[in-house]
């Protein structure tokens, strides 16, 4: 049971440490542009774990050799879907899209998941997709809900600008590094890994850096707290235990633990800037909180073993 619930805890402090990067994203919008923000960040946060990798395997950098094959393709595959996905997210947020619609669209991982999951042939608990919806709706009571303005404020709501569409497109590129790294993240060393694709990624951003925005030293200056707080805390600290939650945890059960940032975002905001929660807000944790409980309750029941068939059996 302790090996079950490890996971979902490590997805947990994932989301906790999320929750306040919407705020050092939309800082980092009003200077710099998404390729020197993705570029830099990701590239400190591949760097701040070298230290970690080097402390945790003893002085042996290489200790991960057998598998470094594995190791270097999922850091490439990782890489490359979490820097679309983050990309995409800070040109959405520079287009204009709100922090909490962007918090909504981009939590719609929560949904895809196991729905591309089946397409995969990985089998989910009817229960779960209950799960899933509850989750869904939860969201958008906590991002988007106003019912002071009537059906016609809702439903104005649900129009999609550039932004919306920019980050809808990162949701879809977040399913896919949610599955990526249930499929590398097992065999490999999770810290490596993660150092591994955010070099990539960090590589990625700073060559569109020097190619298309060619940022001046005082932009960046402008924008340091929020990069560092984006490279060691985002990066570093919370796609490490990303990694390492989801070694122990499926796929969506995973994608409705991260989802938990949202939450987190508006909870940040309650408790130090003062901003009290609206009745809509209110419900939407409550919901999504509901929504982690049983799934993680689903996910502690023991599974139902196949029968062997008579063919089998004899």
């Amino acid at each position: 049971m302790l090996k079950k619930i490890k996971g979902p805890l490590l997805l947990l402090l994932a989301a906790l440490v999320w929750g306040a990067s919407f705020v050092a994203q939309d800082l980092a919008s009003d200077t710099v542009g998404p390729f020197t923000f993705n570029g830099l960040r990701m590239s400190l946060g591949g760097l701040v774990l070298l230290p970690v990798i080097f402390i945790k395997n003893k002085g042996k950098m290489m200790k991960t050799v057998p598998s470094g094959k594995k190791l270097l393709l999922g850091g490439v595959v990782c890489g490359s879907v979490v820097f679309c996905a983050a990309f995409l997210q800070q040109s959405g947020i520079s287009a204009g899209t709100s922090a909490g619609k962007s918090g909504f669209i981009t939590a719609m991982y929560v949904i895809m998941v196991p729905l591309v999951g089946l397409l995969m042939k990985k089998k989910q608990p009817p229960a779960i997709f209950a799960c899933v919806l509850c989750a869904a709706v939860g969201m958008y009571f906590l991002c988007m809900a106003d019912f002071s303005a009537g059906w016609q404020g809702v439903l104005e709501r649900f129009s999609m600008s550039r932004g919306d569409l920019l980050t809808f497109a990162c949701a879809v590129f977040f399913t896919f590094h949610i599955l990526a790294v249930d499929h590398f993240g097992a065999e490999t060393d999770g810290v490596f890994l993660s150092s591994v694709q955010f070099l990539f990624a960090g590589a990625l951003g700073i060559v569109g850096m020097l190619v298309l925005e060619r940022p001046s030293l005082a932009d960046v200056y402008q924008a340091r707290y929020a990069i560092l707080y984006a490279a060691l805390f985002s990066c570093g600290i919370g796609y490490t235990l990303q990694i390492l939650g989801q070694k122990t945890t499926p796929p969506a059960v995973a994608s409705i633990m991260m989802c938990l940032e949202s939450v987190f975002a508006v909870l940040s905001d309650t408790l130090f800037l003062k901003t009290p929660m609206s009745a809509e807000e209110i419900l939407g944790c409550v919901m999504m909180f509901a929504a982690i409980l049983s799934c993680n309750l689903l996910n502690l029941l023991p599974q139902k073993k196949k029968k062997p068939s008579q063919t089998e059996a004899s």
